[in-house]
């Protein structure tokens, strides 16, 4: 039995939406594995749902089977034994029927129906636009580009008419450790560190007795459900597969910048911003600006790197050992790459897990709700995380250290010096932390274990 963690805010927008008096189309989408379906189910416990997992299948298979949905919602045998003249039929059928009775319609992976039944956009347009109760609507997609265009293009038939959107996205550290409570922190930190916030890979990992097995059976395995997953992941978004493959390949092994990245990918540097503006979009990579920028939007100082730790891990490990691991030497690859290079790899988890950890306990750690905390970077200088108050008058410069051993007293020196050079915040009061593993017994110490 699948396991549901958290999304409490998520159900309670569901609940506030089905409660509503007005007629509402919600928009639900985020990429595949963060637990749209899931959320829509655990909705849907205890309560009337007609919920369609839209296949991808014909038309009249289709139909049959949101015929059998509607009768199986209804508890209807008599509709159970209709065959309606086609989709024009059955969606005016359960749009007035829903409506009637209070029921939010689900189509579960619009994109699919779109596919077998050309028009059911103007279908459900027309559906809605005829009907004056208060219907519930919610529309679920995986393909952000695909269900975007259904309702945010101008011309397309849905435009105009969503009340609200839902982006389901991957878990804090906090939630995805739900998964597996009994382990170290350090464990958790690991899992976070090579599975994400995704809540269908922390499950899995979960079942195994450590996260370095898990990634070992789930997705270093041939054999495993996650080796092939980013291709899937990629291919069922984009047209120009190897081109992405290669730009994210080049962000994994450490290339910030559109021209390293442009250049380690062998792609040309005109083209390097439209490829990296799409995988944003998708929301596979990151652009960062320092902190200090007023107007990161329009900064020219931007970094990008891999949003999903998971396709981190992948394109760092997997993606270049594919001819070891397919020839049955992945407990070789796991033992002589991963493994000594862990601690690397994990510098960069651990710092967003610190981000995580500062500004949701602000109040004990600093004194201060920050307006801004992220990190800091010029030519001669590196900071993992800057706190900046709304009143531009406090910041907090923090170091995140994931290694066993950490001499903080020379870690809080060298911040000092850092800060001093950090001209747009010099004249703020200054505070001083470093986040580690370790035990230490200094005040600007703050243990993270």
């Amino acid at each position: 039995m699948r396991r549901f963690v958290n999304r409490l805010n998520e159900l309670a927008l569901l609940e506030r939406l089905a409660a509503s008096e007005q007629r509402e189309l919600l928009v639900i989408y985020g990429r595949r594995r963060l637990g749209k379906t899931a959320l829509l189910r655990q909705f849907g416990a205890g309560r009337p749902l007609l919920f369609f997992a839209c296949p991808l299948s014909t038309a009249p298979e289709a139909l049959r089977l949101f015929t059998r949905e509607l009768a199986r919602t209804f508890d209807d045998s008599l509709l159970a034994r209709t065959r309606f003249s086609g989709w024009s039929e059955a969606i005016e059928y359960a749009v007035e029927r829903c409506g009637r009775r209070g029921t939010p319609l689900v189509l579960d992976e619009l994109p699919y129906l779109q596919h077998s039944v050309p028009g059911i956009d103007s279908l459900l347009q027309h559906a809605w636009d005829g009907h004056d109760g208060a219907v519930k609507l919610f529309l679920t997609g995986s393909s952000f580009s695909v269900l975007d265009a259904a309702v945010a293009d101008p011309r397309a038939p849905l435009y105009g008419r969503r009340t609200a959107q839902l982006e389901v996205q991957a878990m804090s550290f906090d939630e995805v450790a739900d998964f597996h409570p009994d382990w170290s922190f350090e464990r958790r930190a690991v899992a976070y560190g090579l599975f994400g916030g995704v809540p269908a890979y922390a499950e899995q990992a979960a079942r195994h007795e450590s996260p370095v097995e898990a990634a070992h059976a789930l997705a270093l395995s041939p054999a495993g459900p996650l080796y092939a997953e980013p291709e899937f992941l990629v291919r069922e978004e984009l047209r120009d597969p190897g081109a992405y493959f290669a730009i994210l390949h080049s962000l994994a092994a450490g290339k910030t910048r559109p021209n390293e990245i442009a250049q380690d990918a062998g792609i040309a540097h005109a083209s390097v911003g439209k490829y990296l503006d799409t995988l944003r979009r998708l929301r596979f990579v990151l652009r960062e600006t320092p902190v200090t920028e007023p107007r990161p939007e329009r900064s020219r100082r931007s970094l990008y790197r891999l949003a999903d730790p998971f396709l981190r891990f992948w394109f760092r490990y997997v993606y270049p050992n594919r001819s070891a691991l397919e020839a049955g030497r992945s407990r070789q690859v796991l033992e002589s790459v991963v493994l000594p290079d862990l601690d690397t790899f994990m510098g960069s988890p651990y710092e967003d897990i610190c981000r995580q950890y500062l500004i949701g306990n602000w109040r004990r750690l600093l004194g201060w709700q920050p307006l801004r905390v992220g990190r800091y970077w010029d030519a001669r200088t590196e900071i993992d995380l800057i706190a900046v108050d709304a009143a531009g008058e406090r910041a907090a410069f923090v170091e995140c250290k994931w290694g066993s051993t950490v001499d903080v007293p020379r870690v809080v020196r060298r911040l000092r010096e850092k800060a001093r050079a950090v001209a747009p915040f010099a004249a703020m009061s200054h505070r001083y932390l470093v986040i580690s593993r370790t035990d230490a017994d200094d005040e600007h110490h703050v243990r993270l274990a």
